[in-house]
Parts: C-alpha cells; sequence; structure tokens
C-alpha cells in the first residue's frame, strides 16, 4: 500500500497522510484515528530506499565481534552472516562498519566500542562476552539502539538479542550426558572464559540437570590454553577422581580438551560433550575423541541481528525482544550433515 492509496481510501491529501506519518503539522484528531486505523488494517510501509535516497541517508549499524580469526573461527562464521544480511540490504542504504576486540585483554572491548561509536553508526550490534565492559560502553549511551548476539548481557535493554538459552543449553548437555554415561561417575564441566554471562549459565544448567541425580558428581574448572599447563591440570583431575566419566565443555575449545583427554589415555572412559560446529569440532567427533555437539547457528545469529536493527532503525517496527536460537543436537550419525551447511575451507 502506497501513500497515495491511503489517502484515497481516507478522503484525504497525500500531505495530510505524511503529516500523520511523521507526526508534524496540524491534524484532527479523528483524521489522525482515521488514518492510522487503514495504516494498521492494511500494514503499510515506507518506501525506505527511496526515502533514504531523498534524504541522501547512509544507516550505518556499528558491529564490535571478537578478533575473528580466535576461538577457532566461530567469530568469523557469525561475521559471514552478517555480511550476507548487509549486502542483501545495501540497496536500501545499509552497510556496516566493524571493530573487533581482544577478549582476552582487559579494556580492548571497551576501548573499540568506544572508537566505533566516534563513528556516525546509527546503531550496534554488539557481542557482550566481556559483561563488565558492555555495560560501561552502553551505560555511555543511553540512546543507542542496539542489539546482542551470542551471548544475552543482564538488566540490559536491547532492540533484540539473538541467542541461545545458555542455562537450556547447558541442562540439555547434562541430559545428553545422562543418556551417553548412564552409569554415573564423576563429571566435569570446563569453561575458558569464567568472565562471560553465557559460560557461567551454561555450566550452571549442566550441574542442575545432575543436582537429583544419584550416582553422579559433579565439579567445574576453568581452563586457560595460553602459558598454562592444561594438560598437566586434567591429569591431576583424573588421579583425584578415578570414576571420572564425562566432560562436557562449554565453548567451543571441546576439540583441544578432547586432545588432552586423548592423550592422557582416558577418552575409552571419558564421554566429551561441547559446542559449535566448527571444522576441528566436527573432525574431532569423526576421530571418535568427541561424541556430541551442540550447536548455536553462529551464521544466523549475525544474519537475523542485523535484519532486526535494520528493521528497527529503518522502518519503526519493533523487533521481538529476544529471538531464541535453537539448540541443535549433532551426533557422529548427523555430522556429515553438518559439516555440509558449516565446516568452510
Amino acid at each position: 500500500m502506497t501513500i497515495s492509496e491511503i489517502a484515497k481510501l481516507a478522503n484525504v491529501s497525500i500531505g495530510t497522510v505524511d503529516r500523520v506519518l511523521h507526526k508534524r503539522g496540524r491534524v484532527a484528531p479523528k483524521t489522525v484515528e482515521k488514518v492510522m486505523s487503514i495504516i494498521d488494517e492494511h500494514g503499510y510501509q515506507p518506501n525506505t530506499y527511496a526515502r533514504n535516497l531523498k534524504l541522501s541517508k547512509q544507516f550505518t549499524i556499528g558491529v564490535l565481534l571478537p578478533l575473528l580469526h580466535s576461538e577457532y573461527g566461530y567469530w568469523n562464521l557469525m561475521y559471514e552472516g552478517i555480511l550476507k544480511a548487509a549486502k542483501e540490504l545495501s540497496p536500501l542504504a545499509v552497510s556496516i562498519d566493524m571493530l573487533e576486540f581482544d577478549r582476552t585483554k582487559e579494556g580492548s572491548l571497551l576501548a573499540q566500542g568506544r572508537r566505533i561509536l566516534e563513528k556516525p553508526v546509527d546503531a550496534l550490534l554488539l557481542a557482550p562476552v566481556v559483561p563488565a565492559e558492555a555495560q560501561t560502553l552502553l551505560t555511555d549511551h543511553p540512546t543507542l539502539d542496539y542489539a546482542f548476539i551470542d551471548s544475552p548481557l543482564p538488566d540490559a535493554t536491547p532492540v533484540c538479542s539473538v541467542i541461545q538459552n545458555p542455562y537450556q543449553g547447558g541442562y540439555l548437555a547434562g541430559r545428553m550426558m545422562h543418556l551417553l554415561q548412564p552409569n554415573g561417575g564423576t563429571l566435569l564441566a570446563i569453561q575458558t572464559h569464567r568472565a562471560a554471562y553465557n559460560s557461567t549459565e551454561r555450566v550452571r544448567g549442566f550441574l542442575s540437570y545432575f543436582a537429583d541425580k544419584p550416582g553422579y558428581t559433579t565439579y567445574d574448572m576453568e581452563i586457560h590454553f595460553g602459558g598454562e599447563n592444561p594438560l598437566g591440570e586434567l591429569d591431576s583431575f583424573y588421579r583425584n577422581h578415578p570414576d571420572m566419566s564425562g566432560i562436557f565443555v562449554v565453548n567451543d575449545a571441546i576439540h583441544r580438551v578432547a586432545e588432552l583427554v586423548v592423550q592422557l589415555g582416558r577418552k575409552s572412559q571419558t564421554v566429551m560433550i561441547g559446542y559449535d560446529a566448527i571444522a576441528q569440532n566436527c573432525k574431532a567427533m569423526k576421530n571418535k575423541h568427541v561424541d556430541c555437539l551442540l550447536s548455536q547457528r553462529p551464521e544466523y545469529q549475525g544474519y537475523t541481528a542485523i535484519y532486526q536493527l535494520y528493521r528497527k532503525g529503518l522502518l519503526n517496527q519493533l523487533p521481538e525482544t529476544t529471538i531464541c536460537v535453537p539448540i541443535d543436537i549433532i551426533l557422529p550419525e548427523n555430522v556429515m550433515t553438518e559439516q555440509e551447511t558449516c565446516l568452510k575451507p
């Protein structure tokens, strides 16, 4: 439906409809009510492309992600989805401006966030994996429209969060562990970034699942692969808990932990469950080092979040506050299908 069609149905001029749409000028309340009723009934949307060309206005979305090459390419998959959406929306004068931050360096997210917000961006897409710094950044820009991917951030009010429920993800990992390791024993949940909200919530969900399951004892630990001795830490844990029977890694480092378990000669007693269908994890599953993966569709997250900011910023639509990403379960029997869609050369 066009403005002229609305004007014809309302029996008013095009100029009157324009004033109602943009809330400028004086229009009788009854006329406003009539025009808005027609708009609501017929689902009018403005011609964003024409309007932006007329105003010479580019709608720019700032994107703030961890280093794309980090975490075994997971963030690069997220970025591919963002680029796909940006390409589709480019005829509508939508563009992106992206900066990366190093989540292992204190202050990096905040510094890069401030840099990107010094630019003329109209909205921000953010992975709030360093919660305190993300909160500080957003508090400093209270009128900014923003969306989250990968992880929620408590007490924030994004336009939209395109995420999995991390607690439910951890709980599901517990259920899969129970199915694959029904005989009890000691279970270990491993984090590599304990400060991240989704990391701690996945552990909480996993431990909660086993809280009322007799025969199981659960622990959690944080492991860092840079400059420490994760092999020694894991070996010590096995020695102290000889009935060790399963490990849940809350992110895509599952293949790295699986390598350590294989080196220790402990794989035969240990069910291995982790996150994300990146190439290294799928290869580890093919090699029978990993038993189950949970996938959170990173390309879908990036793609969908860009569209939600576009809807809010240019179409004046209110997106869903939370778009929950399905939790895909990948087992050796269906890993090849996942490879066809997820693995990149």
